[in-house]
């Protein structure tokens, strides 16, 4: 897959011609999970001289942490949630975030399903959404990445994960990378006009059917996005 604009076309053309790649990517990343009993270097190590790796990836336990937090404030399990894709629980981010108690009721009424596509425009331009994620992104440890991993945990299928990785896939309007340039709030925004896409809600909704709604369905497009930035972990790229 070459990089995209991040338009609702161009990602309903991706979806389309890759619909069974799609659910089997995302049939795949939920699947089959052996626990890790050795460190990473002593299964590349084990690698080198034919042992397969352990299956699985530990993204697939975000849900499974994610359900089980508190919808009205952070805590452990968001953190677990959070750590189970791949960032640093440092023991000073971990605390800090449950010690400053951040208010989250500008959304937290909504379900814990609530799509992005239903707020309006200018939702996450507001002083209130941007007061947490400042609150969020002022604590040492927690950056853009950390952050939208936290809020995801709280609403995935309203806040977008934000992946180094995969925000390089896209491009801005004038060409530049999403990676280079990204600014989380007008990557929500951009998510929001993609979700909100007809041709794009009924390839999610047959893409979800067919992997018997094991997530949601924006979380859906990041595991298909993050897979494909994922060379050795795969056998087909996406065709765009």
């Amino acid at each position: 897959m070459n990089s995209i604009e991040l338009t609702p076309r161009k990602v309903s053309e991706v979806l389309k011609d890759n619909q069974t790649l799609c659910a089997d990517r995302i049939n795949r990343y939920f699947g089959a999970f052996d626990t890790r009993i050795f460190s990473k270097s002593k299964y590349e190590k084990l690698e080198k001289v034919g042992e397969p790796e352990p299956k699985g990836f530990t993204g697939s336990f975000f849900e499974r942490y994610s359900k089980k937090s508190d919808r009205k404030c952070f805590d452990g399990n968001d953190v677990s949630a959070a750590v189970s894709l791949s960032i640093r629980g440092e023991g000073f981010w971990v605390a800090s975030l449950l010690n400053e108690n951040i208010d989250l009721s500008y959304f937290s009424s909504r379900d814990y399903d609530f799509c992005i596509s239903e707020v309006a425009e200018d939702f996450f331009h507001q002083p209130r959404m941007k007061e947490i994620y400042e609150k969020l992104t002022k604590i040492d440890g927690i950056g853009r990445v950390a952050a939208s991993k936290l809020l995801a945990s709280k609403r995935p299928n309203l806040f977008p994960i934000f992946d180094n990785k995969v925000s390089s896939l896209f491009l801005h309007s004038d060409d530049k990378s999403w990676q280079k340039r990204g600014n989380y709030f007008d990557w929500c925004k951009n998510w929001r006009n993609i979700m909100a896409d007809s041709d794009v809600k009924v390839l999610l909704s047959d893409i979800s059917t067919e992997t018997k709604n094991v997530c949601q369905p924006l979380r859906a497009l990041d595991v298909i996005f993050w897979l494909e930035t994922q060379e050795k972990d795969i056998e087909k790229r996406l065709k765009c």
